[in-house]
């Protein structure tokens, strides 16, 4: 089953998350769908976590007595000069994707690396041309097998137009200096013994089986400040982090725990979040095993209590299906003052290999109205200050409540490092996507999608070329037809939106 690896390589370096931007995901998840491995729904692993996939791809591949071609005999191979060939394994520099600078003195490690990116694109529904600049640059201190520390900062540079301007916030933790921005997007302290991981810091959480962004803690959400761990047993996971969403006033505070086991060709789990404010960290919710739930209901104030639970099923090689289940809440005392609130994720992922290899994703999400809000607007399940309308973003479903979202997507590599890309979707967006407060007079059970619903319907297509390290090319274009756009009745649009850029990793 979906072992999550442990202390394996006793010469490897350091204990990092490999953020969920990295192309060894969608490797990963191909290779899940062929077959050849099974892996947890966590969304963001270790590097060690990746060694034991890839180890295990390979023993697959191995046994099947088949012979990898093209698009997928790349992508074992990459994957293992970044993660598994011995010599890479202690000296960072012949990696795959090499840092700029590696020294060490045993037990200590350092590693720099940056990249240099130029983007073009003209956005849909806006007649402007943007070009932006921007690098990434990272930095990692490992002290020996245990302890790494590393942070990232992304600057951007753009026209000076619109959230942009000088002294301006196009983002809650950006501000512009004349067009640039810096972001400091990942800082965080991991400590990983055996199948125990710690950590402290800032960084990317994605817990379950849809890997464009889950439910109740996704990586759409952004980085965020918190301390945690994971602990592995066999075939069963328990996550758990403490995250600061806003430390100044008002003071947010977020708790989340999730169980996950493996029972034949499933992967199942079951996570509980709480979000409250104004009294830091909670020695009862930071317990992994504690009940959220219990707890606030006997002892704690009125917080926001979430639920969810999902399943992925690997029904035969080739053919991945998975959903997932949101419930905010289940009313146990029908008083009507507050409705019960849900959402779901249905998907699938399917591969084919050979001289046509495909690979198919497929995904519907369903969003109740008033779905991550609550009685207190300040406990919104929302990051940052907890205000939706000032950008601060779901914590869960980026789409938000009131809406449902369907989307094919079709992959297919014409070279081994290039992918062309196609999608469909369809997006509704109901008046209640605005996070209205619920109003059990006025308004007690919507429709759904409720009022006025704008309508998207989209298509595109993109190419990727993928270089050495992380260097890469491509570019999208794509169209949208959208009806009653801003919930106003007959306000009917449509646009054509495009986007190319060039990685350069250094």
């Amino acid at each position: 089953m979906a072992l999550i690896a442990g202390d394996v390589h006793a010469d490897r370096i350091g204990q990092e998350f490999i953020p969920p931007q990295h192309w060894g995901y969608k490797a990963l998840d191909r290779f899940e769908a062929l077959g050849f491995v099974e892996l947890p729904s966590e969304g963001v692993l270790t590097r060690g976590d990746f060694i034991g996939f890839v180890e295990t791809i390979g023993r697959n591949v191995e046994a099947s007595g088949g012979e990898l071609a093209g698009r997928d005999r790349y992508n074992l191979d990459r994957l293992r000069s970044e993660f598994v060939d011995d010599q890479s394994l202690a000296d960072p520099k012949t990696r795959f994707d090499p840092p700029v600078l590696f020294y060490h003195e045993k037990p200590l490690y350092f590693e720099v690396d940056a990249d240099l990116s130029l983007e073009p694109m003209k956005p849909r529904f806006d007649d402007r041309w943007w070009v932006f600049a921007g690098s990434n640059l990272s930095a990692k201190l490992h002290f020996g097998k245990w302890l790494t520390y590393n942070m990232n900062y992304r600057l951007t540079y753009g026209p000076e137009r619109d959230a942009r301007v000088h002294e301006s916030k196009p983002t809650p933790r950006t501000q512009s200096w004349h067009g640039l921005t810096a972001l400091y997007e990942r800082a965080s302290l991991v400590f990983g013994w055996k199948s125990l991981v710690l950590y402290w810091g800032r960084d990317y959480t994605d817990w379950g089986p849809n890997d464009a962004g889950n439910l109740l803690v996704s990586d759409t959400a952004g980085s965020l400040d918190k301390i945690g761990g994971r602990v592995a047993f066999k075939s069963v996971r328990l996550s758990f982090l403490h995250g600061m969403l806003s430390v100044s006033d008002p003071k947010r505070t977020f708790s989340a725990h999730r169980l996950e086991f493996d029972v034949w060709n499933l992967t199942i789990g079951l996570a509980e979040t709480a979000l409250y404010t104004d009294r830091g960290i909670d020695p009862v919710y930071l317990l992994p095993l504690s009940a959220y739930y219990l707890n606030q209901y006997n002892e704690r104030g009125d917080d926001n209590i979430l639920w969810s639970a999902d399943v992925l099923y690997r029904v035969r090689n080739g053919v991945v299906l998975y959903g997932g289940l949101l419930i905010d809440d289940f009313q146990f005392e029908r008083d009507g003052t507050a409705p019960d609130k849900l959402g779901f994720d249905l998907g699938g992922r399917f591969a084919l290999g050979g001289p046509v290899p495909l690979t198919f994703n497929l995904r519907y999400r369903y969003v109740d109205i008033y779905t991550y809000s609550h009685r207190d607007t300040l406990k919104y399940h929302v990051t940052g200050a907890g205000d939706p309308l000032a950008r601060n973003l779901p914590l869960g479903a980026i789409q938000g409540p009131d809406t449902d979202f369907l989307k094919l997507a079709a992959d297919y590599y014409p070279w081994p490092s290039v992918t062309a890309t196609g999608f469909l979707s369809h997006l509704r967006r109901g008046e209640g996507n605005d996070w209205r407060a619920h109003n059990r007079e006025l308004d007690p059970s919507p429709p759904f999608p409720s009022g006025v619903v704008e309508r998207t319907f989209s298509f595109g297509l993109g190419f990727l070329w993928e270089l050495r390290g992380n260097s890469r090319l491509g570019m999208e274009i794509n169209h949208s037809v959208m009806r009653n756009r801003g919930n106003v009745a007959g306000e009917d649009d449509d646009s054509t939106g495009f986007r190319a850029f060039a990685v350069w990793d250094l």
